[in-house]
């Protein structure tokens, strides 16, 4: 299950005692332990209420925790990260090392087994993976029989909505139209979405918006987003969209002082060129709207548009002309041979093509 089924199981009463959260998005999975736990105490816990110990602690001594009664809590909760009895084994073990203890560790097995099938009422059991379980270890299957398994995959720029809408709903805010396509064309520039910074930007929003401002709009979003290192990209492209060579040039220079590869520069300005002209082509095929946003791969109606009014003011001698210099400066990067004044040059020309 995802995080979204997971959360609506709670919501309903339907606990488990023994949940597996893993995946390669930690922050779902530190969100769902944390709606467990809210779960579990609707008053807030106390530290001894929940113990949390280390995926490498034995099976016999993990035995020993779930069947200890507490004494100074109704319930008996237990955290296990890094839950590595889940993991795949790795491919250099010592098979003929293993087989001496293989009785010994199935009859272990066994136990944790019978244990996963009749839990103590009082405990509950969380076990966290930074990863992909090994869904064919026996040990996962005849856990997924008695558990709640939540997959915590990595959000993609494509998807990203679902998300946002749910943190503008737990921060009771809307974001109007410009904002949106904004925001959903800035994390489009990501190579990873970091859900997690992500969050804690949204949070600074709502604290510099106040409680009594309730719509984000577009003026407000960039006034926080963009001076983020992870944004700069975006609003570099946004101020060549705008023909602003000062700012353009002041973003370019501001990546390679946070230390971004200059190949990763130029791609984004690949990007942003080559959507322009595509674009520019589709428009003068006479595709509109939809039909222009599926022929460059953009599905956001007010971002179709604001493509469809920025492409208009680049001739399609420049974007060609930028797209082969910036073809010759990704080879030069590449091969130790560039001099970042030739790629602020494709950006100045860019910026005083104004057709």
């Amino acid at each position: 299950m995802k995080f979204g089924e997971l959360k609506t199981r709670l919501k309903k009463g339907d606990l488990s005692q023994l949940y597996l959260l893993a995946g390669e998005e930690n922050y779902y999975i530190q969100k769902a332990e944390e709606a467990i736990l809210k779960t579990l105490f609707p008053q807030g816990h106390n530290v001894e209420d929940v113990q949390i110990v280390d995926g490498s602690l034995s099976i016999n001594d993990l035995i020993g925790l779930v069947e200890t009664v507490p004494f100074f809590s109704p319930k008996n909760v237990i955290i296990v990260r890094d839950a590595v009895m889940f993991k795949a084994k790795s491919k250099g073990t010592d098979e003929d090392a293993a087989s001496g203890t293989a009785k010994k560790t199935s009859s272990v097995e066994d136990r944790l087994f019978k244990l996963f099938a009749n839990m103590p009422e009082y405990s509950i059991v969380i076990f966290e993976l930074r990863g992909k379980p090994d869904g064919r270890k026996k040990i996962y299957k005849e856990f997924a029989k008695h558990a709640h398994i939540m997959e915590a995959e990595p959000i993609k720029s494509y998807n990203i909505d679902e998300w946002l809408q749910e943190k503008l709903q737990a921060m009771h805010k809307t974001m109007d139209s410009e904002a949106h396509a904004y925001f959903v064309r800035a994390v489009g520039m990501m190579e990873n979405v970091p859900l997690g910074f992500l969050d804690k930007e949204m949070e600074k929003l709502s604290l510099f918006m106040g409680a009594e401002q309730k719509q984000i709009n577009r003026e407000t979003l960039v006034q926080v987003f963009s001076d983020m290192p992870e944004i700069y990209g975006f609003a570099m492209n946004d101020a060549i969209s705008n023909h602003d060579i000062k700012k353009a040039l002041y973003l370019f220079n501001k990546q390679q002082e946070q230390g971004v590869y200059i190949v990763l520069i130029i791609g984004q300005l690949v990007h942003f060129v080559r959507q322009m002209w595509q674009a520019k082509t589709m428009l003068q095929k006479g595709l509109r709207d939809r039909a222009l946003g599926q022929a460059i791969g953009v599905s956001h109606p007010f971002i179709i548009k604001k493509i469809t009014r920025e492409c208009q003011g680049f001739s399609e001698g420049t974007l060609k002309d930028a797209f082969l210099r910036l073809a010759e400066a990704d080879f030069g990067a590449k091969t130790g041979q560039l001099d970042s004044a030739e790629v602020e040059a494709v950006i100045i020309s860019l910026c005083a093509n104004e057709k």
